[in-house]
């Protein structure tokens, strides 16, 4: 059997599971002996060291080892490597530790995460808010709705014409209508005049050029007195046109119905220099 390739074989197996050579003499047993140090785990026969122990060459008897911890085989990488050619299985590489995680810094413009999320502000630029200007006074007096404002300026009249009470003059309110923005050449004019009840309150006088006062406005004013006249209903609406900043209207809007015919009139109320003062102001 010593001499025979099936034999060296045999013995060289025998060998790798008990770790001695097999005794070929004639008359010699056949030998048969449990590894002690056999793995039951996973039923792979190891050597001395490794595996669970059962004792001095005893196979029923455990010494009280406890069986090695399993771990990974890093093939190639130990006595027997897989298929190693050192002729015995290699303990299992212990697993290196991972190296931490090196922290990347933060560029400048990164948010850090304990900051809680801002929304951006929208790219848009804010619609433009119209300017409110304040809400105009009511003022009723003899019947008329009068809308004053801020600066106590008459934005609008409203009302039914009467034709049977006449109101008196106050000289003081004509005087002192328009001021400080009053012409040398202006009147002291009424919205309402008092042959229809106008009241005779500053807000119903206004600094009126003095041409368009014995003029347009008086014609006006007697074409509703013929109506009223002839028992016509006359309602007007008489909107003044304001400069900026200023208290002598530039011009008249008025609105009126003779028994519910609908009229308009624009009546200018600017400046207009008399002919005499043009040609003073070219010499």
């Amino acid at each position: 059997m010593r001499d025979s390739a099936h034999g060296q074989q045999s013995g060289f197996a025998i060998w790798l599971r008990t770790g001695r050579w097999p005794d070929r003499a004639p008359g010699a047993a056949i030998e048969r002996k449990f590894n002690p140090w056999h793995d039951p785990d996973d039923g792979r026969f190891t050597f001395a060291g490794q595996g669970r122990h059962y004792g001095q060459g005893s196979a029923g008897s455990p010494s009280g080892a406890q069986p090695r911890k399993r771990g990974k085989i890093n093939p190639g990488g130990g006595s027997f490597g897989g298929a190693g050619a050192s002729g015995s299985f290699g303990k299992p590489a212990r697993a290196q530790p991972k190296a931490p995680l090196r922290k990347i810094p933060a560029h400048p413009g990164a948010v850090p995460s304990h900051v809680p999320f801002k929304r951006r502000p929208s790219v848009k630029p804010a619609t433009t808010q119209p300017v409110r200007t304040p809400p105009w006074r009511k003022v009723v007096r003899n019947g008329y709705v009068f809308q004053l404002d801020e600066m106590d300026n008459t934005r609008r009249i409203d009302g039914t014409l009467a034709n049977e009470v006449k109101t008196p003059r106050s000289r003081a309110a004509q005087r002192n209508a328009g001021k400080p923005d009053r012409l040398p050449s202006d009147d002291g004019g009424h919205f309402i005049a008092n042959r229809f009840n106008g009241p005779k309150d500053a807000f119903n006088h206004f600094a009126q050029d003095a041409s368009a006062n014995r003029g347009a406005y008086r014609v006006l004013e007697q074409e509703w007195a013929d109506a009223l006249a002839q028992r016509k209903t006359v309602t007007v609406s008489i909107i003044p046109i304001y400069p900026k900043g200023s208290r002598r209207p530039s011009q008249l809007k008025i609105f009126y119905k003779i028994d519910g015919v609908r009229h308009k009139r624009t009546i200018d109320n600017s400046y207009k220099p008399k002919a005499k003062d043009q040609h003073r102001g070219k010499s």
